[in-house]
């Protein structure tokens, strides 16, 4: 059996991260690289196929190597969805085929259920909506999708997961080419048009771990899975300071220096060559490689990208892509004064289709900031906002809405300059004032 893994997707909803979701890096791995392990654990398949963007092939090669999967990466040259993406990989596409995403979070159990039928589809039971494909379903027998049916028009509570069986992968090629929509739901057409010519769908409950990656709060979902699952592990290549504090299940990676006062709780990761300053308290979050944390700073349930650095700030509820920096005194705000659940506007604030506002359904949410942003001394952020990449936020800033990329938002003040005659002229005089 084949397995193509589907890495191409846009991830419009995403912003401000950069970054393609299967490539941002997990305990210093990416994404891709623990599927694909998940995926070699449960299956050793004969083969894995990956479809990429141009833009991202090169770094997904090499992670199949790392992972020491036989595989092929093809190009799908514009994100036109999923039917277009299994339909960039046609040449290679024969035989029993398992569609998978690339960046779900799914136990290794989710690719080993029984695939006895011409085609099998997985689902979930959920208990809100979610925005993907509905299951309609009769006993183990699958009857319809619906894609993205809005709050209310649910036709069944179970959301189809992408863990596709197809026992004929050249059928459902031949599907896929026929079908035409003006929406981007060809492929859920393609199973629906199979369903209509008698094509038997079985249907697998699935109610094992289940982290899709839509929007980029759902980073810190993803990133406290990841904590989850390390145990304790300090390398001999780290310094740790007898007077510091390491409490938990903590991984503490090669070249990383612990500096004395400073407080981990795990569970925690602190990637290599992290710096975790004196007086730092770092509490379920992930430092990502070639962080500093200055003095005095607290960072909680965060994920930090690459190459962050701090001095003096709290950051709570946060997603760092990588390469920020914050001013002394900063603080990213997680929390609403009246503990209501936090709004995001989702997308990109600078592209016609504006933004979408959204109940994250998070207590807690901080910051998203996309790589190559910076924080100024004494600013503060509030619950929920974000920073496109390589923008500024002023020092002195209270920032209540979210800032494009590539811009720089500042405080303006006015100074008043008068004459000042002191009261006292000299401190011996003030000594004698205060007998």
């Amino acid at each position: 059996m084949k397995v193509i893994v589907l890495a191409a997707g846009e991830g419009k909803r995403m912003w401000p991260i950069q970054t393609d979701k299967c490539l941002i890096p997990f305990l210093g791995k990416p994404l891709l690289y623990h599927n694909l392990k998940k995926i070699q654990e449960a299956l050793n398949p004969e083969e894995v196929i990956i479809t990429a963007n141009p833009e991202s092939k090169d770094q997904i090669s090499k992670i199949l190597s790392e992972v020491g999967l036989t595989g092929t990466v093809v190009i799908q040259q514009e994100p036109k969805g999923m039917h277009d993406s299994i339909l960039s990989a046609k040449d290679l596409i024969e035989g029993e085929v398992l569609i998978v995403n690339a960046q779900d979070i799914l136990d290794p159990e989710a690719f080993k259920k029984d695939m006895d039928g011409e085609v099998v589809l997985r689902g979930i039971k959920v208990d809100k909506y979610f925005p993907g494909g509905y299951l309609k379903v009769t006993g183990d027998s699958v009857q319809g999708i619906v894609e993205k049916p809005g709050e209310g028009n649910e036709p069944s509570d179970l959301v189809k997961l992408v863990v596709d069986y197809f026992k004929d992968g050249k059928k459902l090629v031949s599907y896929l080419e026929k079908i035409t929509s003006d929406e981007d739901d060809h492929y859920e057409k393609a199973i629906s048009q199979m369903i209509s010519d008698g094509v038997e769908i079985k249907f697998i409950s699935y109610s094992g771990t289940w982290i899709p990656l839509k929007y980029p709060w759902q980073i810190l979902d993803i990133t406290a899975y990841f904590l989850s699952t390390i145990e304790q592990q300090i390398s001999s290549g780290a310094k740790v300071s007898e007077k510091a504090i390491i409490e938990g299940k903590v991984v503490i990676e090669d070249g990383a220096k612990v500096f004395e006062g400073a407080v981990i709780k795990g569970p925690c990761y602190i990637g290599k060559n992290v710096i975790v300053g004196t007086n730092t308290m770092v509490r379920e979050s992930s430092l990502e490689e070639g962080c500093v944390t200055g003095f005095n700073s607290d960072i909680t349930r965060s994920y930090i990208g690459a190459n962050s650095w701090f001095h003096t700030n709290y950051i709570g509820d946060s997603v760092i892509e990588g390469d920020f920096g914050m001013g002394s005194g900063a603080v990213l705000a997680n929390l609403r004064l009246d503990d209501h659940t936090i709004r995001v506007k989702v997308g990109d604030p600078s592209t016609s289709s504006g933004q979408e506002d959204l109940d994250s359904g998070r207590h807690k949410l901080g910051l998203t900031a996309g790589k190559g942003s910076r924080v100024g001394v004494n600013a503060s952020t509030m619950p929920g906002v974000k920073i496109g990449s390589n923008s500024l936020v002023g020092p002195g800033v209270t920032l209540y809405d979210d800032v494009p990329d590539n811009k720089k938002i500042l405080v303006k003040q006015e100074y008043e300059i008068t004459d000042h005659t002191p009261a006292l002229t000299s401190y011996d005089q003030f000594r004698e004032k205060l007998k």
